[in-house]
């Protein structure tokens, strides 16, 4: 069977709208439901309170998740030590910031002090970490009947 190929890119069209109509769905589906963010926040705030960070915004991928406000800290080069990693709020990476700026004032190599770096960055956790994190207990069957059915 031969196909012409005006009836290939009529085929072709018709493909790509199903498929981006199937992509809107998932994107609609990211939201939770009020019955669901009932449930969830409780949870959630109690681990940000515990940590002291703020919480973004609260999403359902495969698991009810949390996009939390973190910082990322750093040096970039200069001496022989390196620093890197992540803090749940500003307060934490500036007490580090100072800190590291006090101990490598006594280190003069050359003219080129290294920079000390924070910047916003953006961190991911479950409901199950918020909950373990918080000591927060809750009930599975609950769960299981908003989340999994």
């Amino acid at each position: 069977m031969k196909i012409k190929k005006s009836q290939l890119k009529t085929i072709i069209k018709e493909g790509i709208k199903v498929v981006l109509k199937e992509k809107k769905a998932v994107i609609k589906e990211d939201k939770m439901s009020p019955e669901q963010i009932k449930f969830a926040k409780p949870i959630f705030q109690a681990a940000a309170k515990k940590g002291k960070f703020k919480i973004k915004k609260m999403y359902m991928s495969f698991q009810p998740q949390a996009e939390v406000a973190t910082f990322a800290f750093g040096k970039d080069g200069g001496s022989m030590t390196s620093i890197w990693g992540h803090s749940l709020n500003k307060r934490d990476a500036m007490v580090l910031k100072k800190a590291w700026e006090q101990a490598d004032m006594d280190m003069k190599i050359g003219e080129f002090k290294p920079k000390f770096y924070i910047s916003p960055e953006s961190q991911f956790i479950t409901l199950f970490e918020a909950a373990q994190y918080a000591g927060v207990k809750y009930d599975r069957d609950e769960y299981n009947r908003l989340f999994r059915s």
